[in-house]
């Protein structure tokens, strides 16, 4: 006789089977299989992770479990996408939250999950499943990493961490300093980061002592603290001793101090930091980044943030010799760089001229407040080819496409462009079809297209895109029939056999998106997998045509579909129907966004 798996009786028996799983392990796994998915969930992480294994060869997956747990954690993702990726490694995120919840701050024991684990069990079962290691919290509980109780778990971390963020290094280096450089130490020298992250650091010499463990094995000797350039761009090496050798912060001097992991005959080992990723004040600029630079041959990826301030003429000026410098260096490694808040535009030719075997760059421009100041740069030689394949210029203020214009015919391999707030020129489609002829990821953001569809349309037709994102650029603006661009422009985009991502999120496409679904009619539908459509003022009954349109065509390969940001609450029984026909064939994003609490009423749908 079968029981209801809804019967009390059924859940009182799993309930107590949990609750004595260490008695009951061997056991439970000759239950049948609905009777073991309904056990899991009231598994604590300890036994959750030693069953699953078992439970999979059963063809039972723990992956909603784990997701379940990290929504628990993660209370902020209520505020996020509620489509969050679904190949997530939901375990991994889980355990190592609950590292940082334990070992730093405090974590609620209201679910079942820990229930009958004590804080060391958590930390020594979750160490191991610790990839990135955030730093921002209290001093105090960091600096207990330092402790020989908790020797087990630094060297743990020392082995599986790769990527360190140090979110407020202010707070760190403010109690326990010498604690803390230990730990960094041990995690940077003798472990497996390679990548960091500082944010909040106003302590300069504390960044050069991070950059002066991690020049790399084919570096000279890192400048001292104070080291800056001469008129004739040689480094000055000042008296005084950089606070790196002090031998109160000398690592090698920190290891034996705290621990007895080395003896006093051995030496530390350096590591390499290969991603950077700082904030930096002015000031460092020119006394610490820009003589230092040279000297940073393993770094790979070098990203400058800085939110309060423009880098102005002079300070871009040093950096950008320092970079040409470095490039110079045969064993330079930097592949990747990003810039924030550079003032003017001019210097985004300097940057490529001085770093000729970058493969990518990101330039944040802020406009300057004398357009004047700035000197014009040089253009390449005809000679000069760039290894360049993405590049990304983003402009807070007006900026022509012509500024940079030269660069994309001297980078051929190029392979990914995105521009945001940039006012394009008729050549602009033209040099990118006749120069960049690998192009396959062309992002536009707050770009107006509006008089440029024919050009759109001639560069569609002999494009090798993967990925398309007008986003936010006006494409409708001034369509009398919006169909007189939209039919065309669909037709070349079935053309485009390797486009697989479409975007056009904010183009106020609302009853165009009914043309949208013809994509995938015909002899040649289009290859997307995924299409955003966010933000377009879509109403209710325009997608439940789109909606049956599409359910007539049926996309070749399941697709997905953002939906987020419109109107769709104006008739949630048609919004209904509609997702009720796309669901056979989407995987659809949405939300509950509530159109009457905002402008979208007063905006005009044309």
């Amino acid at each position: 006789m079968g029981v209801s798996d809804g019967s009390s009786l059924v859940q009182m028996c799993i309930v107590k089977v949990a609750q004595n799983i260490d008695l009951l392990e061997r056991k439970v796994l000759n239950l049948p299989v609905s009777l073991l998915k309904d056990l899991l969930p009231h598994l604590n992480i300890y036994y959750l992770d030693r069953i699953e294994t078992a439970a999979a060869t059963k063809g039972i997956s723990t992956s909603v479990i784990w997701a379940k747990i990290w929504r628990d954690l993660d209370q902020t993702w209520r505020w996020r996408s509620k489509s969050a990726p679904l190949s997530q490694d939901w375990k991994q995120r889980c355990l190592e939250r609950l590292f940082h919840m334990v070992m730093f701050t405090q974590v609620s024991r209201g679910g079942s999950y820990l229930s009958n684990l004590s804080d060391s069990s958590i930390l020594s079962m979750t160490v191991k499943h610790v990839r990135v290691l955030s730093l921002n919290t209290s001093t105090k509980n960091i600096c207990r990493l330092a402790s020989g109780a908790l020797r087990p778990i630094l060297s743990t971390l020392e082995s599986g961490v790769t990527s360190l963020r140090l979110l407020d290094a202010n707070a760190l280096l403010k109690q326990g300093r010498k604690y803390v450089l230990f730990i960094l130490h041990r995690l940077l020298d003798h472990g497996s980061v390679r990548e960091v992250v500082l944010r909040r650091n106003s302590d300069s010499s504390f960044l050069r002592w991070l950059i002066s463990r991690h020049r790399g094995p084919q570096g000279s000797s890192v400048p001292h603290a104070d080291a800056h350039c001469s008129d004739d761009g040689e480094l000055e090496e000042p008296a005084a001793k950089r606070l790196a050798l002090d031998a109160e912060e000398n690592p090698e001097v920190l290891c034996r101090e705290f621990s007895s992991f080395s003896s006093p005959a051995d030496h530390c080992p350096e590591g390499q930091i290969h991603s950077f990723d700082f904030e930096v004040s002015k000031c460092e600029i020119l006394t610490t980044v820009s003589p230092l630079l040279p000297t940073w041959l393993c770094l790979h990826t070098l990203h400058l943030h800085h939110s309060d301030w423009l880098i102005h003429e002079e300070e871009m000026s040093v950096l950008v010799e320092s970079l040409r410098r470095l490039f110079l260096n045969p064993g330079c490694s930097l592949t990747d760089l990003s810039l924030s808040h550079v003032c003017g535009h001019t210097h985004l030719i300097g940057v490529l001229r001085a770093c000729p075997s970058l493969l990518s760059l990101s330039l944040e421009i802020c406009p300057p407040a004398d357009r004047n100041t700035h000197r014009l740069q040089t253009c390449f030689t005809q000679s000069r080819q760039l290894c360049l394949e993405k590049l990304s210029v983003k402009s807070t203020g007006p900026m022509t496409v012509k500024c940079f214009l030269p660069a994309l015919t001297w980078t051929p391999k190029l392979t990914s462009l995105h521009l945001s707030g940039t006012r394009l020129s008729p050549r602009f489609f033209h040099t990118v079809a006749e120069s960049n002829p690998l192009l396959k990821v062309l992002n536009l953001e707050d770009v107006n297209l509006a008089d440029y569809h024919q050009e759109i349309l001639h560069f569609l037709e002999y494009s090798v895109l993967e990925e398309l994102s007008l986003n936010d650029c006006r494409l409708l603006d001034k369509c009398t029939v919006k169909k007189d661009f939209l039919l065309p422009f669909v037709e070349v985009l079935r053309g485009v056999s390797s486009l697989q991502s479409l975007t056009l999120a904010q183009n106020r496409l609302a009853s165009g998106v009914i043309e949208l679904a013809n994509l995938f009619s015909g002899c040649r539908p289009s290859q997307i997998t995924k299409l955003d459509l966010s933000s377009n003022f879509i109403l209710p009954a325009e997608l439940l045509e789109f909606a049956q349109l599409l359910e007539t065509c049926r996309p070749v390969q399941r697709l997905t579909l953002d939906l987020r940001f419109n109107p769709l609450d104006r008739d949630p029984e048609v919004k209904g129907q509609a997702l009720r026909k796309l669901i056979p064939h989407c995987n659809i994003l949405t939300d509950d966004w509530d159109s009457r609490s905002t402008m979208a009423d007063h905006v005009s749908v044309m």
